[in-house]
């Protein structure tokens, strides 16, 4: 299997680009061609990948093979593929077109989504929320901002971090990503934010509790492409590992934690003969702002309960510089579910070149940027994929892979729920409001068993995290009430009592 290296890439202006998804697809793989000329003199490819999530059911196509092998005068032997795997699509479509290049071929590789123009605003949610399983939608998980706000809770509590601290957290964020958005011509938000405009619900309502509406990706239309070849180029595609976890949120052991980040983790660094704290920069999936936190401790960028302060502090685990979303991230770009796994790969080939903003951005410390990751998930976490581009004339050796260094998982004893002999209880709840305009109040249960289960709330100010809980009217749907107080201790007492006459 040979080396596989990135000749051309490209991105059309993420936004309201309005073009059908077959003109957005060919005309970003034209301009890849074009600008790979640098680089190779072969520009015909050998095959097509395709990576689009959705494209029947945000913009009324199929047929995208024919489509954008027409427009672009593909001989009609030419092998076309199309990858969709959730909002992993764009880089497990890279990932793809790595293997087949690593047999020799030339393979054009290209991703994109329409999410608007054909589907009312209002529609868009429930066609996103496809990545949640059937099951746990029909329980009312119904939209991926509230797993995100789950597990923003989770993540509050494992590390004591104050409702007030979050909220400084994701509002110094959101200046971060803006600034850089400011100077990416591809980006669509631009402007700067005040902490007037974040902490106003007005203009910042809540989307899922913790999580504003600035704290959240917006859904745009955006569409890149990128040029892998046998020969070797500036930039060589080191390595790109995927890894799958349950999609069903209730039956994960942790929501601070993506089990599938940590896999595709090992096996990139191991494949690539890097340790985690060697990488200069990351393009890190940030549809939500806590999914960088987890993403970074998961792939050992930063300790654990120290993600946050990865992000904003630019600092490895060991104290080291790494450059975090400098593109703006999905923050400042959008997020078209199809095609932001492969522009993170984009943004990072061009960071590495020194292209437009970034040469500007990094200045003299340019030279010394060698290695650059990205990882991309689908749902929160079904579907992981981890990346990494090296620059081929390399200004330093590398340290030798320690398997100490490697992503690890939580161990089971540091989970922060555990089994418990005791009554149902809330342990994340967070609301939101449906698209039929109805307050949902969704919470995970744990269960006397030890199991977790995902239910609505019938109290309609929510159940409180800790609060005993009694399933209502089981055949109608997933509904429980708060224990009253007096009975929950009772029934905490009555247990330990059956308790210790099992023991004894």
């Amino acid at each position: 299997m040979s080396d596989v290296y990135i000749a051309g890439a490209s991105l059309t202006p993420f936004g309201k680009d309005f073009r059908p998804i077959g003109v957005m697809l060919a005309d970003t793989c034209w301009k890849t061609l074009q600008n790979s000329s640098s680089y190779t003199y072969d520009l015909v490819p050998d095959c097509l990948v395709i990576g689009s999530m959705d494209p029947i059911g945000f913009a009324r196509q199929t047929g995208l093979d024919s489509l954008v092998g027409i427009e672009l005068k593909l001989r009609r032997d030419t092998e076309i593929y199309h990858v969709e795997m959730g909002s992993a699509t764009g880089a497990a479509a890279v990932e793809l077109g790595k293997r087949l290049a690593s047999s020799g071929l030339k393979v054009l590789v290209c991703f994109g989504e329409k999410m608007k123009g054909k589907l009312r605003n209002e529609e868009i949610p429930s066609q996103i929320s496809t990545v949640i399983s059937e099951e746990e939608r029909e329980r009312g998980l119904g939209e991926m901002p509230a797993v995100a706000a789950l597990a923003s809770y989770e993540y509050m509590d494992a590390y004591k971090v104050s409702g007030k601290e979050f909220r400084n957290v994701c509002y110094d964020m959101s200046v971060r990503s803006l600034g850089h958005g400011s100077q990416n011509k591809f980006a669509y938000f631009k402007e700067p934010v005040t902490r007037k405009d974040y902490d106003n619900p007005k203009v910042n309502r809540f989307i899922a509790k913790p999580l504003t509406k600035f704290d959240c990706s917006g859904s745009y239309n955006g569409a890149g492409a990128v040029y892998l070849v046998p020969s070797s180029t500036d930039i060589k595609l080191t390595s790109i590992k995927s890894a799958f976890d349950n999609i069903k949120i209730a039956e994960r052991k942790t929501l601070i934690s993506m089990e599938a980040a940590v896999l595709a983790g090992r096996k990139c660094f191991q494949e690539a003969d890097l340790n985690p704290h060697e990488i200069d920069l990351c393009e890190l999936h940030d549809a939500f702002k806590p999914v960088p936190w987890v993403a970074a401790e998961d792939l050992s960028l930063a300790e654990r309960g120290e993600g946050y302060k990865f992000i904003l502090e630019e600092k490895n685990r060991k104290g080291k510089n790494t450059f975090i979303n400098r593109s703006g991230g999905f923050l400042a770009r959008t997020h078209p579910l199809g095609a932001s796994g492969g522009a993170q790969l984009v943004e990072l080939v061009w960071q590495l070149r020194g292209h437009d903003q970034y040469k500007d951005m990094f200045k003299e410390e340019l030279k010394n940027l060698n290695y650059g990751l990205w990882f991309n998930m689908s749902g929160y976490g079904n579907t992981c994929v981890v990346g990494i581009v090296e620059r081929v004339e390399s200004t330093r050796v590398r340290e030798g892979l320690k398997e100490e260094n490697l992503p690890q998982s939580i161990p089971e004893e540091k989970l922060i729920y555990k089994k418990s002999p005791r009554k149902d209880r809330v342990i994340a709840t967070t609301q939101y409001t449906s698209p039929d305009e109805e307050q949902v109040n969704v919470a995970i249960v744990q269960t006397r068993d030890g199991d977790f289960r995902i239910g609505l709330a019938r109290d309609s100010e929510g159940v409180k995290k800790g609060k005993y809980i009694k399933w209502i009217k089981p055949e109608e749907g997933p509904y429980f009430i708060k224990e009253g107080y007096i009975k929950g201790k009772l029934s905490d007492f009555f247990s330990l009592i059956r308790r210790s006459k099992k023991e004894e």
